[in-house]
């Protein structure tokens, strides 16, 4: 049976103004002859990369897009009548964050859609909103009703935005990118956990993403958009394994990225020497004796799921924080710093992971650039120096692919990807000699985030510029890097050539990073494993990746969910074991717990 059934879906927008930003739709139709349908129990996909139409298809179904534009179809049925948000269909949209209320505890939240839906009493719908926060994989229902979504991790608050879709008793779920913003680990869990409802439920499931990693593990049915049409559909073998359309093995293509050498540093004198970082908090993530070095002209990846601590050594590196204890070396010298603020005069610049965010909307993309030229406030030490700021402007936005008219232009009137050149831009044109890229990618899609991939080793082959890379994209990671670390709970566990330990990990957690990562590809995409999440008791929610001042963790960080752990690591830290170019934070490759070894021993995975 049908639950949803859409056939010839027309959307036109009544100015260019109200499209989605970024929609790169030409003239004023949006949608054209839209059709697709879902069964129930069954998991459909719509892929296709930004500004294809497939949030705005799935706004004019669910009746949201309100004045904004005409929509007219031949029909639009949801289990036989005309689809009502929150009565047959409930949405689960990528950002968890912006969908919960952050004044208001988790419980309520949950039992307000309950008694909304039922129409019972607070008893009953307490009860029911327990068992949703059971069936979603949160255990301890009675404590996490009680706290606020900023309690949370990213992946439990997608966790309990799929709770209160599941409270409307919906037949059809409509899930949006649903996964785009979580790391790899969490990623796997919020797949498998969607699969297990739909098993469990009978619920259909319309995914809209343009993740193909994802459309194949999850997806028995595909429809693949373009600038508004539907241009090919099939099961999910026929579209991965015999594309029809060339825009079809494009995207393919692009989610599994091409190779390319990765450039490699000059590896005599460190560019930055980290010694020993610490950095604790009383309720967030911190880090914990962290040591690497970055050489120039190389790109050092650091991959780790959310709370590791990625995100906090990076603010620490550009000033935002200040370390507790540890120290930081540029060029050999120590940097001394009294207090946060900018570090090596400049020389590092950041892009952080929202493009919109990130840049100010009242300021056109030629007045953000020039205001960070202000800010580094230093003449230019090239050949340019001559050139005035719009000059420089100009020149800058030719680098990162744009127009220098584009310089007149707000944030608004870019995509994504464009947004993104912008901020690189930005950064690049201080002239620093080390650009962290912060989550750069991980909000585009697969052509645009290989647009930027292409963008950031171009200009790297042409300033010499270093780059430390974080994200949770191993596909990305493989890509650009020479070099690699891998966090987890605040610890670096692993470090070495990326090839290497991408192709042979050493640390439980970097297998089990690698393996949580769904392949563009069905048969593959079937075998991902996923890991429960290890909650804490206490109130900070964030798997038990925290760590307090008064209370440092004993142990390894790991031990909890390693396969591999010995009676020591839940007692003890275990110390980095180096064997050449690969270090490793473990007791499997220690001497003293794991055996003696006889001279000439080439060490090898223990796992």
């Amino acid at each position: 049976m049908k639950v949803l059934d859409v056939q010839g879906l027309n959307v036109k927008y009544h100015t260019v103004k109200e499209r989605p930003s970024g929609s790169g739709m030409t003239g004023n139709g949006t949608l054209h002859d839209v059709s697709f349908s879902v069964e129930a129990g069954e998991i459909v996909g719509l892929v296709g990369e930004s500004g294809s139409g497939k949030s705005t298809a799935m706004l004019a179904v669910m009746g949201l897009l309100g004045g904004k534009a005409d929509v007219c179809f031949d029909r639009i049925s949801l289990c036989g009548e005309t689809p009502v948000p929150g009565k047959n269909a409930a949405m689960v949209f990528q950002d968890a964050q912006s969908c919960l209320n952050p004044s208001v505890k988790i419980g309520r939240q949950i039992t307000e859609t309950i008694r909304a839906r039922r129409g019972c009493g607070r008893k009953e719908a307490r009860e029911r909103a327990e068992e949703l926060l059971d069936l979603v994989g949160i255990h301890n229902a009675g404590l996490r009703m009680k706290q606020y979504p900023f309690e949370l991790s990213g992946g439990m608050r997608q966790r309990v935005v799929i709770a209160v879709a599941l409270a409307c008793e919906p037949k059809l779920i409509i899930a949006d990118e649903p996964t785009t913003a979580l790391d790899a680990a969490v990623q796997a869990q919020i797949i498998l956990l969607l699969k297990r409802i739909v098993r469990e439920t009978g619920t259909a499931l319309l995914l809209v993403s343009h993740d193909m990693g994802v459309t194949a593990a999850l997806c028995s049915r595909v429809y693949v958009m373009r600038r508004g049409r539907i241009i090919e559909s099939g099961t999910a073998e026929d579209i991965f394994y015999s594309p029809r359309e060339a825009y079809t093995r494009q995207l393919l293509r692009d989610a599994k990225g091409l190779r390319r050498p990765s450039v490699r540093g000059e590896e005599k004198t460190p560019l930055l020497e980290i010694r020993h970082l610490t950095k604790e908090f009383e309720t967030m993530e911190g880090i914990r004796d962290i040591s690497l070095e970055i050489f120039e002209g190389e790109v050092f990846a650091l991959v780790g799921e959310s709370g590791s601590g990625k995100t906090t050594l990076a603010r620490i590196l550009c000033g935002i924080l200040k370390e507790d204890s540890g120290e930081v070396l540029y060029r050999g010298r120590r940097l001394d710093r009294k207090q946060p603020g900018p570090v090596c005069g400049g020389r590092i610049q950041m892009v952080f992971q929202d493009p919109y965010t990130a840049l100010n909307p009242c300021l056109t993309a030629g007045q953000a650039l020039e205001e960070a030229l202000r800010g580094a406030g230093r003449k230019r030490r090239r050949a340019d120096q001559a050139l005035q700021p719009g000059e420089r402007i100009g020149a800058m936005l030719e680098l990162v692919g744009l127009r220098r008219e584009d310089a007149d232009r707000y944030p608004r009137e870019f995509s994504g990807g464009q947004r993104q050149r912008i901020c690189i831009a930005r950064a690049l044109i201080t002239e620093p000699e080390l650009l962290i890229c912060d989550e750069a990618l991980s909000s585009l899609d697969a052509g645009a985030r290989e647009q930027i991939l292409a963008l950031l080793l171009d200009v790297q082959k042409k300033t010499g510029i270093a780059c430390l890379f974080i994200s949770h994209d191993m596909h990305v990671v493989r890509q650009i890097s020479g070099r690699i670390g891998v966090m987890y709970g605040g610890s670096m566990v692993e470090t070495g050539r990326t090839k290497a330990v991408c192709s042979d990990p050493w640390h439980p957690y970097t297998k089990q990073l690698i393996e949580s990562v769904p392949e563009p590809d069905p048969l593959k995409a079937a075998k991902l494993k996923g890991t429960p999440l290890k909650e804490t008791s206490g109130g900070d929610g964030r798997r038990g990746l925290m760590f307090r001042k008064k209370h440092p963790p004993a142990g390894c960080p790991f031990a909890g969910r390693c396969g591999y752990a010995l009676e020591c690591c839940t007692a003890e830290t275990p110390d980095v074991q180096i064997f050449g170019e690969r270090e490793v934070r473990c007791f499997l490759y220690s001497e003293e717990h794991s055996g003696r070894r006889s001279e000439g021993y080439e060490m090898t995975s223990q796992i």
